[in-house]
């Protein structure tokens, strides 16, 4: 389940915005009226502006637990996003998600990648469908402080 697009200039508390329209809705604001498992990672997609104080577009998502997946509650807001095959380059990292350390981490994950057919591959799959340029993917609940679990991907359809 997603949101629409939130412009910001912080993944933080644009996620922030995204994860409480989420939470509402595993908690029965859905037009069924069900409550729904959390499930995890909480995603969110990011299409960096051109400027560093411009809004950046972010879509915040998770996925619905299997018993929800054939025929998930809609909700107003909210709209599935079903993925195709999907390969995805990583780069793990821990602590919390910040507007400082996401930009970072992306980077790194995108300098280890130079001159690489992943590389290629991520910028052929952005080539064809601008939608976002990175994603972060987030483990934890908040109230966890130690052992935090954090990813950057990369994603991308195929290595031809």
């Amino acid at each position: 389940m997603s949101t629409s697009p939130i412009q910001d200039i912080s993944i933080v508390e644009a996620t922030r915005t995204g994860f409480l329209q989420l939470f509402n809705y595993i908690q029965g604001k859905n037009k069924y009226g069900e409550k729904i498992e959390m499930t995890g990672p909480v995603i969110t997609e990011v299409s960096p502006s051109d400027g560093p104080f411009c809004e950046s577009s972010f879509t915040v998502s998770f996925y619905v637990p299997k018993e929800n997946q054939a025929n998930p509650p809609p909700a107003e807001g909210l709209h599935v996003q079903r993925w195709k095959q999907t390969y995805a380059a990583v780069r793990q990292f821990s602590g919390f998600v910040t507007d400082s350390n996401v930009g970072e981490e992306a980077a790194a994950l995108e300098a280890s990648l130079a001159g690489t057919t992943w590389a290629t591959a991520i910028q052929k799959s952005h080539d064809a469908d601008a939608t976002s340029v990175y994603t972060v993917a987030q483990y934890n609940s908040p109230f966890e402080f130690d052992h935090r679990v954090n990813e950057i991907w990369m994603l991308f359809d195929n290595l031809t």
